[in-house]
């Protein structure tokens, strides 16, 4: 905590059963070997990384992407909120400490809603993040956040730029991408819905994914006026230099209004990834596959989904064509009143030549609307496992309609 406390922890966390509770849960995610763990650490470089591995890692790593969210703020409230619900107890009473952590006022809302989990070590450590909370907790500004460190601030914003007082809700900004291969367009329409014109529309890039992007052109643009009802729309062009697309795009978008005043449009950050668009399907035989494999470092998740084993098999296998990836292997049996089935693909990527395999199995009871999913992803490039396997669950339960298509 930011904070010490003369509170011995037996006492803050209600007694020294609770804690012996706490340390008997601690022992199954440390028995892990250093090297090991910091090699899990080493992936959570970002908060969308430690979102996502908060929500498909194995219990190990979600616990170490919920310790390391806390290091993010109010930004990261809403994982946490979801984490609270983790079916590892675990997980959940990180969590709840987590949250704690922020000594922000906002967390007591959440946490409150948890104090009836099942679990008595939960509920203590929801307690007692409560009490640090009401005690120690301020009110926090959740505006933008501005990076600490700047790369070549002068790039970004001019001495002679004016910061508007004010704020417009009536000029809407619409930020979107489009991922191709070794490219990226970055788009941005800002729509005048005042009933004057407005001038000097200032548009900039303030943050990109700087670390698998480069840009074409100049990521600062200014549109001359827009007449009222009426909107312009900008395309700024990226090379991609790696494999893994995965951030934000911060932008700006300030303006003079007839009164001759600066004022800012509010346009928020969007977060792109891009993954498939950037490799080829590789061709290869099972026995092939089999033998790349000891080469590859390997990550694994299972997921239950509400749908009939058979009909999620078909649907896998199309959307293999979708992930440009080469079907090495897909096979299915029936017996005994169960569905099993398997698809395996391989790919290589267009930039770093890094292999890529991966294998869904899938079971079900056949006539049962629920089937569990196994998704085993290997790569020559660590850093590629997270991302590939979330890019891989989001796919699938979109096409399942569990997760609407912006």
């Amino acid at each position: 905590m930011a904070r010490k406390t003369e509170r011995s922890i037996d006492s803050a966390l209600g007694g020294s059963e609770t804690v012996d509770r706490l340390k008997k849960a601690m022992k199954g995610i440390m028995k892990k070997p250093n090297d090991i763990v910091n090699k899990m650490l080493a992936n959570l470089t970002s908060i969308q990384a430690c979102k996502d591995a908060a929500l498909t890692g194995d219990d190990d790593l979600r616990v170490l992407a919920v310790c390391r969210l806390g290091e993010f703020g109010d930004a990261a409230f809403e994982a946490l909120d979801i984490s609270l619900n983790d079916e590892n107890p675990m997980v959940r009473t990180v969590a709840a400490g987590m949250l704690a952590y922020t000594e922000d006022k906002e967390a007591i809302d959440i946490l409150k809603l948890y104090l009836v989990d099942n679990n008595e070590t939960v509920r203590d450590a929801i307690k007692y993040s409560l009490g640090w909370l009401e005690e120690y907790a301020t009110d926090k500004y959740h505006g933008t956040r501005i990076p600490e460190k700047w790369e070549n601030p002068g790039e970004i914003l001019l001495d002679t730029d004016v910061i508007p007082l004010k704020t417009s809700e009536d000029v809407e900004v619409t930020s979107t991408y489009t991922a191709a291969p070794e490219s990226l367009e970055f788009g941005m329409t800002v729509e005048n819905n005042t009933l004057e014109p407005i001038h000097e529309v200032s548009i900039k890039i303030l943050l990109y994914p700087n670390e698998s992007l480069e840009p074409l052109e100049s990521l600062s643009q200014v549109i001359d006026t827009i007449e009222p009802g009426g909107g312009e729309a900008l395309i700024f062009g990226f090379k991609v230099t790696s494999e893994i697309v995965e951030g934000e795009f911060v932008t700006s978008v300030q303006f003079i209004d007839s009164k001759g005043e600066d004022i800012a449009a509010i346009s928020g950050n969007i977060f792109v990834r891009s993954f498939f668009e950037q490799v080829l399907p590789l061709e290869m035989t099972p026995e092939e596959l089999l033998s790349l494999k000891s080469e590859m470092k390997e990550w694994n998740r299972e997921h239950s989904l509400a749908i009939e084993a058979a009909e999620l098999f078909d649907i896998l296998k199309d959307l293999f064509q979708d992930w440009n990836l080469h079907t090495v292997q897909t096979e299915s049996t029936e017996r005994e009143n169960m569905f099993m089935g398997i698809v395996s693909g391989a790919a290589t990527g267009r930039i770093h030549d890094n292999k890529l395999v991966v294998t869904l199995t899938l079971v079900g009871r056949l006539n049962d609307d629920l089937s569990k999913l196994r998704i085993d992803v290997l790569s020559e490039d660590p850093e590629a496992l997270h991302t590939v396997a979330s890019v891989l669950f989001e796919a699938i339960q979109r096409k399942l309609g569990v997760i609407e298509i912006d």
